[in-house]
């Protein structure tokens, strides 16, 4: 409360995976600030520590649980662990992913286990397991991300890439489904061109030709993709679910 007046998420308690760093740790920081109690995931345990860290030196609440997405036994127990600590769950952002590029040749056995199971396995383990909670209170917020290669394919990323992205893209819709009658709603955002560090395979000359041909002629920021996560796991947008909602400053349109 400040001034008198309610943070966007006073007291809400919300799930980040792959909170160490981009798009993950920063709507982390931003919805910290807003008042939501941050369950901050990630593989990389250096990386959410220090997000701990700035959370904490504002003032916020974070716990930090070291976690495979891709282990449905992970997953029980960095719910379960986050249940014995802030007792509820409200909000559930899947930002955890893995991009690797090439071609179809190249996209071994290996690759496709293990890009399905970060990328796609992961929202399903995640939603399978704070359903119930969600139900229970019938309330909830599910913001999963998807891409831009999910709806029209790609060719510099792994075929298998945009295949998960494209199960996001359904699964977000039956999900949707499934759960809207216990006041839960989920939706999916569609990015491109933001600059992460997983987009450090672009070098400065495709940046500057991709963002000729974006209509905002800009490429996208963290900042903006946070903006977004927050519109949607907020109350404000209440009456959306089953949607996956491009950011990518116009480049592509459906």
């Amino acid at each position: 409360m400040v001034n008198g007046l309610k943070k966007l998420f006073e007291d809400k308690v919300v799930i980040i995976t792959g909170a160490a760093d981009g798009m993950g740790k920063k709507v982390a920081l931003d919805m910290a600030s807003e008042g939501a109690k941050i369950s901050s995931i990630d593989i990389n345990k250096e990386g959410i520590d220090s997000l701990k860290k700035e959370i904490e030196a504002s003032g916020g609440q974070c716990i930090t649980i070291k976690c495979d997405v891709s282990s449905s036994r992970e997953i029980t127990e960095m719910v379960q662990h986050t249940m014995d600590v802030f007792k509820t769950i409200d909000i559930v952002i899947n930002s955890a992913g893995l991009l690797l590029t090439g071609g179809i040749e190249e996209t071994s056995d290996e690759l496709i286990d293990k890009i399905i199971n970060i990328n796609l396995k992961s929202v399903l383990y995640i939603t399978r397991e704070v359903a119930p909670i969600m139900k229970e209170k019938r309330y909830g917020r599910i913001v999963n991300i998807a891409s831009i290669t999910g709806k029209r394919g790609d060719n510099t990323t792994l075929p298998v890439y945009g295949a998960s992205k494209g199960g996001i893209i359904t699964l977000t819709r039956s999900i949707a489904r499934e759960l809207g009658p216990y006041g839960i709603t989920c939706n999916a955002i569609a990015p491109h061109a933001i600059m992460t560090k997983m987009m450090s395979y672009w070098d400065e000359e495709k940046k500057k030709k991709t963002a000729e041909v974006i209509p905002v002629k800009r490429l996208g920021t963290v900042e903006d993709v946070s903006n977004l996560i927050m519109f949607l796991a907020s109350d404000k947008a209440s009456f959306i679910t089953g949607e996956t909602i491009n950011i990518n400053g116009g480049y592509y349109m459906d």
